[in-house]
């Protein structure tokens, strides 16, 4: 018993010089092989169905591979291939208590919490690149495209890039605010740069390296998203309106998770 207590207290010294103890942010309901789980101190993990990870924690996506993260609020995040993600507890010092979903790199599908479940409520602030992004009953696309990346993202600029499918949100960065508009792309170019909108983003631009493989998407069998009805952008003198995705029924389910 006194060796216990020794130990106790060495590892309980040990947390407090470390800082706040990693705790449970997010778990693997989905993923495909050379998926990555790369701690703080740098050692890296396969990744497998199941994985709990850990605030601080990366993951991280392959050529060619997909993962899907559960957070704890019950928010989906579907990472495409070669991205990064790391999810972070909330700012010490800040009165909100969620944590922060930091996209480092490569595009993401984020559907809140609401959609999957109509008693359940989003709680979470998605980073993606310099761009704070806040969500409600929302299902995004995200991209950040880095300036030396090698992606297949077209020739999309350097920055960070939010799509709205459905839902509300706003998009902060350089301590301007603006609110995002559904089917429209906007883009934040730098850390002090106003979020605008993109009115001929890159084609690739949500793509992210795929290589043919078929985006991710989200489905809740139990509570099932009404379908929307698509809505044709008017174009603008001398613009042209961002093509509308094509829906597709689903083919394949993993759990009550569609994946095409």
């Amino acid at each position: 018993m006194k060796h216990f207590r020794i130990t106790s207290c060495a590892l309980a010294a040990l947390g407090l010089a470390q800082g706040v103890a990693a705790q449970p942010a997010g778990t693997l309901l989905f993923t495909q092989p050379g998926t990555l789980i790369v701690g703080n101190g740098g050692g890296a993990r396969p990744a497998a169905k199941g994985d709990v990870l850990q605030t601080g924690e990366r993951l991280v996506t392959p050529a060619g591979a997909i993962s899907q993260v559960l957070l704890p609020d019950g928010s989906l995040i579907g990472m495409r291939p070669e991205s990064e993600l790391k999810i972070d507890a909330a700012p010490a010092g800040s009165d909100s208590k969620a944590p922060v979903v930091n996209l480092v790199n490569g595009t993401a599908r984020v559907i809140g919490a609401e959609l999957m479940d109509t008693k359940r409520a989003s709680n979470f602030t998605l980073q993606s690149g310099s761009a704070t992004v806040k969500l409600r009953g929302a299902d995004m696309e995200s991209a950040v495209v880095k300036a030396d990346a090698k992606s297949g993202m077209g020739e999309a600029a350097p920055g960070s890039y939010q799509r709205l499918l459905a839902g509300t949100g706003t998009v902060t960065n350089g301590g301007q605010m603006a609110a995002l508009a559904q089917r429209q792309v906007s883009y934040s170019g730098g850390a002090n740069a106003t979020p605008v909108t993109v009115v001929t983003p890159s084609q690739n631009l949500f793509a992210s390296n795929n290589r043919g493989t078929t985006p991710l998407r989200l489905v809740n069998q139990v509570t099932p998203l009404r379908p929307m009805t698509p809505t044709i952008p008017v174009a603008q003198p001398g613009t042209v309106p961002f093509p509308m995705p094509a829906v597709r029924p689903c083919t394949r389910f993993i759990g009550k998770t569609c994946i095409q």
